[in-house]
């Protein structure tokens, strides 16, 4: 199955809503896939990614699902900042464990799931978008290219409405 993967456009921090830019980056990327063929649209819950894909999902006519499993990884919580030295620390670290709060590991395989589910439809679906954000890149990333030696996942920073494509197929999770 051919992902395309693409980065929300730029919102604002105090409403989690598409800014001006936000809206002329997505209509940027509609004329970059312009000749792209994929059969529906999955995205992210927030309010950002959902708006990103909702401008996709008007001008191509495609279907728009929510994936749940797509959300932003969570923050740690507010009753947890004394150990924010930790999160901080093992922020990228798959072999990292605390109970306390969504690790790297954890993360990873809410991800993996949302991403196994889109992948068991290859009958209904041969190319699909993913409108989502630069952690659920790194999941995908390395859920297609593998867990790397150290196990420490790299970080890809992303500009606002930037695309990148993958291929990749149902597999067991073996990380």
């Amino acid at each position: 199955m051919k992902i395309i993967f693409i980065k929300h456009g730029k919102s604002s921090f105090s409403t989690d809503k598409l800014t001006s830019l936000g809206k002329l980056q997505m209509l940027g990327v509609k004329k970059q896939l312009k000749d792209e063929t994929f059969d529906g649209i999955f995205c992210a819950p927030e309010t950002r990614t959902l708006q990103s894909a909702k401008i996709l999902s008007k001008k191509f006519n495609k279907p728009l699902y929510i994936v749940k499993e797509f959300a932003e990884r969570s923050p740690l919580p507010f009753d947890k900042q004394n150990l924010i030295n930790d999160y901080q620390k093992y922020y990228l670290s798959y072999n990292y464990e605390n109970k306390e709060f969504e690790t790297c590991h954890d993360y990873l395989q809410r991800v993996f799931l949302g991403l196994e589910e889109i992948l068991s439809q290859e009958n209904q679906f041969n190319s699909v978008i993913i409108v989502a954000h630069s952690s659920t890149l790194q999941a995908i990333n390395t859920y297609v290219n593998g867990l790397p030696k150290d196990k420490q996942i790299k970080w890809i920073q992303l500009s606002h409405g930037t695309i990148i494509k993958f291929i990749a197929s149902k597999h067991i999770l073996d990380f």
